[in-house]
């Protein structure tokens, strides 16, 4: 199964009300499923159906913004900080910072950041020129680090890095736009 690097924009209320309550982290993108019939063995002992009023019926207030960076996430980020899995500040953004939303989306908690937090985000990847990264890239040290998706070795240069510094492009202009439009972040690898 692939690691897919995950972004949504969304109002700060509505990031406020998912740290809240994780699960509705879900409610991104999918409505809540029907109320579950009890098992027959959940009837024999009393069970009954769960009303609509019993589930959480919160919604996002304006429809979010979703974005991917496909497999290109640990490459972006090791580009960024150096690191294949650690870092602080801004530029750590993609698996560091902000709020941890305790809600296991496949591989570990999402964060989400304010729209405050998302405009030092913007600050500091307006710094950060694409071809800059790809120039400075070192494929061995990709290699030697295992950053996901292990292509490294086997492919060129042009291919390999310049797939991970198209999506950083991609990312910094969601990111932009994100910060312009007053918008908070949730980042987790999906």
């Amino acid at each position: 199964m692939s690691m897919i690097g995950c972004f949504y924009a969304l109002k700060d209320e509505d990031l406020e009300a998912i740290v809240k309550a994780p699960k509705r982290i879900h409610r991104l993108w999918s409505k809540p499923p029907p109320p579950k019939e009890p098992s027959f063995l959940g009837r024999l002992f009393g069970a009954q159906k769960q009303s609509p009023a019993d589930q959480d019926q919160w919604e996002p207030s304006d429809k979010p913004t979703a974005f991917d960076v496909d497999k290109a996430w640990q490459g972006i980020h090791f580009l960024l900080t150096g690191s294949d899995w650690e870092g602080d500040g801004p530029l750590a953004f993609i698996l560091h910072g902000g709020r941890e939303i305790p809600e296991d989306l496949g591989y570990g908690s999402p964060h989400g950041f304010t729209s405050s937090e998302v405009r030092v985000i913007d600050a500091a990847l307006r710094d950060v020129e694409a071809s800059a990264l790809y120039e400075r890239a070192d494929l061995s040290k990709f290699t030697e680090q295992e950053i996901y998706p292990q292509i490294w070795a086997t492919e060129p240069k042009e291919q390999c890095i310049g797939y991970v510094t198209e999506y950083f492009k991609e990312l910094k202009k969601f990111v932009a736009e994100s910060a312009q439009s007053g918008r908070a972040l949730i980042a987790y690898i999906g």
